[in-house]
């Protein structure tokens, strides 16, 4: 697709957003079944059920926008997604693997956040505000959830803390 106009840049974001939330979606879907402590697993899944609805939210601006996504794969997500991967291959154990993941989740969720707030601001100058409306939906939602992320790697993070103290002294 050529990115001619706004609107064309609009919808090749909009598209590479769609990419994300589906890569998202997968590595959520392994956080679940990785993470042993029973509030991680509740907040994943949650976040995972979440993300179900705003792949649905963006497939609704698209209808309503009268287009189609692009095919095209999110460069960023699929970074993130390797950036798992890769965390897995060191096999961590404990809070080393719940905050590694917390460390993911902390990065996507501000990509997230930095992709919605583009997308709620290009609606929004194209005059397109029922699909603002639901962007703005979805950007709520990562805000709230980068601020659990946030809280949980804090949590753990003091357990980390108290754990290292415990062996030194």
């Amino acid at each position: 697709m050529t990115l001619a106009t706004p609107r064309d840049l609009f919808v090749h974001e909009l598209s590479d957003t769609l990419s994300a939330e589906k890569i998202i979606l997968k590595v959520l879907g392994a956080m679940v079944k990785e993470t042993n402590r029973p509030e991680l697993k509740q907040a994943f899944e949650h976040h995972r059920e979440e993300t179900e609805q705003q792949i649905a939210n963006v497939e609704a601006v698209f209808k309503q926008l009268g287009e189609k996504p692009e095919k095209t794969l999110c460069f960023a997500a699929d970074g993130l997604r390797k950036e798992h991967d890769a965390l897995k291959e060191e096999k961590p154990k404990g809070l080393v693997l719940e905050l590694g993941l917390l460390g993911g989740a902390g990065k996507t969720e501000h990509y997230e956040i930095a992709s919605y707030t583009m997308l709620v601001q290009m609606a929004t100058d194209l005059g397109e505000t029922e699909c603002a409306k639901l962007l703005r939906e979805n950007l709520a939602q990562e805000v709230e959830t980068a601020k659990k992320v946030d809280g949980f790697a804090k949590q753990i993070g003091m357990e980390a803390k108290t754990e290292a103290a415990a062996k030194t002294s």
